[in-house]
């Protein structure tokens, strides 16, 4: 080393040794521009592609979601992981098939009949505001739905053009979301082991109870939802069937769907409902209405509460804020996975945050797996 020293001075040269104060500042230069170059071009992906991420995503939701169906039904009947995962995946396209089979023509009839009377209601619903002075004021703020809805004979070529593009699109995501999920489910601990190794070796623990954390936090709120959306189209089904509203199983299966995005997506639901049975008066509007506001309450006082009692403590403004976010930014894609990914986050803050920098007990459960 001394020999080495000699000869650099001797030659003039300006760089310093390794261990020199002038090669440590510019390794951590070096360092801190990587992390920077990093990030910008991970931020500038994300831009570009947000949509593929958001399917990632969505990938692993649904993986989490066959991962615990497969391990349940592997304790109940002694499979093993591969075999568990193969009778979840039977279950449920059998139960698809069988729904689709018993349902299916009535389900077209009454999108037929939707499609054909929304437009109607709309226009209905308009002529009833036309009536009094707020509600004039409040059509002038409000676009034409009923000719976003309803289109003109002008413009068909490119109608069915879109129609097309749209649904060969909404079909690959499917297919792409499906195999991926698929793929997740059967080996989650090669997956979850890749990104335990991105940490360094002595976080490497505790990113790994982050990550189990994270999974039986998901679980958690999937099956709640899960339950919400079952409860609640059985309910908005049974009582708009019960008042008399003729499109009840199509709009049931809208409420119970738009369930998944909490706050924003049961009024979305009641809209149309509520439109639809304006046209036979506005005592059946207010029936529909007592439905939709029925569904809710038992979903929002009863099943959540029981059901996600162990999961994350997910404050409703937080929720609100991220769901609005993130759903004005990235659109519906946005809306759907913006309250798991508030899950997620409100994870990484309590026990990288609050337990780890300052020493609290955030009691987030699922670190150790049993």
């Amino acid at each position: 080393m001394e020999k080495y020293r000699a000869n650099a001075n001797a030659s003039g040269s300006l760089a310093a040794p390794r261990g020199e104060p002038g090669f440590a500042y510019a390794r951590r230069v070096t360092i801190a521009a990587g992390i920077v170059t990093l990030f910008v071009s991970a931020a500038a992906a994300f831009a570009r592609a947000y949509d593929v991420f958001f399917l990632l995503f969505a990938a692993v939701l649904l993986a989490v979601l066959l991962r615990g169906l497969s391990e349940r039904l592997g304790k109940r009947l002694g499979l093993g992981p591969a075999w568990s995962l193969a009778g979840v995946l039977a279950v449920g396209v059998a139960l698809a098939a069988g729904a689709i089979y018993a349902t299916g023509s009535m389900v077209t009839g009454q999108i037929e009949q939707l499609s054909a009377e929304l437009p109607r209601s709309i226009e209905q619903a308009k002529s009833y505001l036309r009536q009094y002075q707020w509600g004039r004021a409040a059509l002038d703020h409000m676009p034409s739905l009923g000719s976003f809805l309803s289109g003109s004979a002008g413009n068909a070529a490119s109608t069915v053009t879109s129609f097309f593009s749209t649904t060969f699109g909404v079909m690959g995501n499917l297919f792409v979301l499906t195999f991926l999920a698929i793929y997740l489910a059967a080996t989650p601990q090669l997956y979850v082991t890749g990104l335990v190794l991105l940490a360094p070796p002595r976080h490497r623990d505790r990113a790994k109870q982050v990550l189990n954390a994270v999974g039986f936090q998901l679980w958690k709120w999937l099956i709640g939802r899960a339950i919400a959306m079952v409860a609640v189209a059985v309910i908005v089904v049974a009582g708009l069937w019960l008042v008399g509203v003729p499109q009840f199983l199509v709009l049931g299966l809208l409420a119970g769907l738009l369930t998944a995005i909490p706050f924003i997506g049961p009024i979305l639901a009641a809209i149309p409902g509520v439109l639809l049975a304006l046209m036979q008066g506005p005592t059946m509007a207010l029936w529909a209405l007592g439905v939709y506001l029925l569904s809710q309450a038992i979903e929002n006082y009863l099943i959540t509460p029981l059901v996600q009692q162990k999961a994350v403590s997910l404050p409703p403004a937080v929720a609100i804020a991220a769901i609005t976010l993130i759903g004005v930014l990235f659109g519906v894609m946005g809306l759907i996975v913006a309250t798991p990914l508030a899950v997620v986050l409100m994870v990484a803050i309590k026990m990288l945050y609050i337990e780890d920098t300052l020493g609290d007990d955030a009691g987030v459960r699922g670190a150790i797996r049993e």
